[in-house]
């Protein structure tokens, strides 16, 4: 393909964006890196529509307001692949979430494509069309960018609309598009977007289910300090201090810098840094009173699973999604099938139990766990069937 257009003034993107409108829809696409900072730092936007593919420099163009009210209007739909972290990008930007959400990825999940399939290999099933994904990795915020970098850039939409349209017309034709449509309606969610505080941080730090009571009130606050401290310097928090630290430090405490000294993983100028701040988060943690700590993990309040129940679940999920031709994951996930077995969770809180799943599986999934529908091998069918137990 030829170079693509590429925006670098704010009047040019004026133009642009009223060009996506006069068309009705977009195809939409980022390029970020993520590796050492807080957030991830923009690098491209890639917009296409059915005549026109451009890329906007957000190094050069870091305000991108005069896309945001096309991308805020439900009535011109937005095509990205596996968009949720550009999702989120522009969800943080705009202050509110991208409407006319279409996702291709979670479309071909309910075309028996796979839970998680990428768009090369979707455009080469779907369109036998052929792109090549070699500058993933490059770096995206250096300038100049170069030729090879934007015509990638410019492929990852070229064929995102017909891709689309294909996989439109094979939804309608299984009747699926109203069981798509809900999934993609969930990433219009305000909630999906919103920040989470520094408080709540230590539900992100690996292993946090395993403590409880004033070890997890100390985590907690170690948590939040870690939080405050990357969104200061800008980097990633496991960059201040990793998980095994805080764990660690939250199950056995230290009272001075000295002993911080001794803590493995926190480097002599870690300690120099942020000594004082840690050693503050601590005795904050140790002093929270017992009706202030955080609650327990849910999954380790349940009750332990019936012998075999979860697998009997899972086979009924396996049923119905080899006879749907969809992944079972689409159809319900490993947790919610833990949960449904331990009667742990409130059973109308799991996705399984609403919608479109509850009427292809959770309601058969509800009576097995009840003890109302057994499951069977039917040698003649090949397949596996549910039978009544009363």
């Amino acid at each position: 393909m030829q170079t693509p257009r590429v925006i670098t003034t704010s009047q040019a993107l004026e133009a642009l964006a009223a060009e996506v409108r006069a068309a009705g829809r977009l195809a939409l696409d980022t390029e970020f890196v993520w590796e050492r900072t807080y957030r991830p730092v923009l690098g491209v936007v890639q917009v296409a529509t059915a005549d026109e593919v451009a890329v906007v420099d957000a190094v050069a163009l870091p305000d991108l307001a005069p896309l945001f009210p096309v991308l805020r209007d439900g009535r011109v739909p937005v095509v990205l692949h596996g968009g949720t972290q550009d999702l989120e990008i522009f969800a943080s930007l705009m202050g509110e979430p991208v409407r006319g959400v279409v996702d291709t990825q979670i479309e071909g999940a309910f075309l028996g494509y796979g839970l998680q399939v990428g768009l090369s290999a979707l455009l080469e099933r779907v369109l036998k069309i052929n792109i090549k994904k070699d500058q993933t990795y490059t770096d995206w915020v250096r300038r100049p960018l170069r030729r090879e970098q934007l015509a990638y850039a410019a492929e990852d939409v070229l064929h995102l609309l017909p891709l689309h349209d294909r996989l439109r017309a094979d939804l309608d034709e299984r009747g699926r598009v109203a069981w798509a449509d809900e999934e993609m309606r969930a990433l219009e969610e305000p909630e999906r977007y919103a920040a989470v505080p520094a408080e709540e941080r230590y539900e992100w730090v690996k292993g946090w289910q395993r403590l409880h009571g004033r070890d997890l009130a100390v985590l907690r606050e170690l948590a939040a300090w870690r939080d405050r401290a990357a969104k200061r310097a800008d980097v990633r928090p496991n960059f201040v201090a990793n998980d095994v630290v805080l764990t660690s430090l939250a199950v056995r405490p230290v009272e001075t810098m000295e002993d911080l000294r001794h803590v493995r993983g926190l480097t002599s100028g870690a300690v120099d840094r942020h000594g004082r701040a840690i050693l503050a988060a601590l005795r904050a943690g140790l002093e929270c009173p017992a009706e202030s700590w955080p609650e327990r993990a849910p999954r380790l309040r349940s009750r332990t699973p019936a012998p075999g129940l979860a697998a009997l679940l899972r086979a009924a999920v396996q049923a119905v999604a080899e006879r749907e031709d969809i992944a079972p994951e689409v159809i319900a996930s490993g947790r919610e099938i833990e949960a449904l077995a331990s009667r742990g969770e409130a059973q109308d809180g799991l996705a399984v139990t609403r919608g479109w799943r509850r009427q292809l599986v959770g309601d058969t999934l509800l009576a097995i766990a009840r003890g109302e529908l057994a499951i069977a091998y039917d040698p003649e069918r090949r397949e596996v069937v549910t039978r009544g137990t009363k």
